[in-house]
């Protein structure tokens, strides 16, 4: 058994070295390697490097070939920055078909860090948010006025477009906000507040979204939020959340300032 595993391995090496004999090398000859420096130096706001490569190579059949590589590469920038919104809000509500959300007051306001390229932004945004909506019991008549705020942090990548004056840019991404207090009037009941009865409350102080930005910055730092919505993906009802449903959705719009 051993004498036929060194047979094998022998006849193994054998065939390899065939093989490795009937290969055919072709040897490449580079006469001219040319790299230049960088032909621009970034700005202040929008800076981008382009590096040029030239290579000549000859083979061995006397055949030249000539390659130019350009590189293209901007460099990202952090920023600063403060924004305030003001919009409309209201609920989404299904399975309760003689109910319907009005549309009341809303703001945000914070502050936010922008990592961007020339083209391309990641925007980190922490905000206190308020919003008010009044829902309306269509038979009955009865209207209850919501009024909640609390913290939320969104993430947008965003895409800009550069112009003259500045940039246009239009943004998506995810959002997640948390309820600090939230009350029902006329009867002035704490939403966020556990029912004895129940040990559950009206609603969760946690939410999530998607959120969508479209406006102007300036080149010197000010932007025009012209149109920006929210819309939740998450139940916000906790105690009844098996029966109905309710989310967050809003429309606002506002200025801003980069430092």
């Amino acid at each position: 058994m051993n004498k036929l595993y060194l047979i094998s391995a022998i006849a193994c090496v054998l065939s390899c070295g065939q093989i490795l004999g009937q290969t055919t090398t072709t040897t490449t000859k580079t006469i001219k390697t040319e790299t230049t420096t960088p032909v621009s130096q970034p700005s202040n706001r929008n800076g981008k490097t382009e590096t040029i490569t030239r290579t000549v190579t000859i083979n061995s059949n006397g055949d030249s070939t000539a390659t130019i590589t350009r590189t293209f590469s901007g460099n990202m920038k952090t920023s600063l920055g403060i924004k305030a919104n003001v919009g409309f809000s209201n609920f989404v509500i299904r399975d309760m078909p003689d109910c319907r959300s009005n549309m009341g007051f809303s703001m945000l306001a914070g502050g936010f860090i922008k990592l961007e390229s020339r083209c391309f932004a990641l925007q980190y945004e922490l905000l206190v948010r308020y919003r008010s909506s009044e829902t309306e019991d269509t038979i009955m008549q009865n209207k209850t006025n919501y009024q909640y705020w609390g913290l939320e942090l969104p993430i947008y990548v965003m895409g800009q477009i550069h112009t003259k004056a500045g940039k246009i840019f239009i943004g998506a991404g995810p959002y997640v906000s948390f309820g600090i207090d939230a009350k029902q009037t006329p009867e002035n009941v704490n939403l966020y507040r556990k029912k004895n009865a129940t040990g559950k409350a009206v609603m969760h102080r946690w939410d999530f979204g998607i959120g969508t930005m479209l406006g102007f910055e300036f080149n010197n730092g000010i932007s025009l939020n012209a149109g920006c919505y929210q819309g939740g993906v998450v139940n916000v009802l906790s105690a009844e959340k098996g029966n109905k449903s309710m989310k967050n959705q809003a429309v606002n719009f506002g200025i801003g300032y980069k430092f």
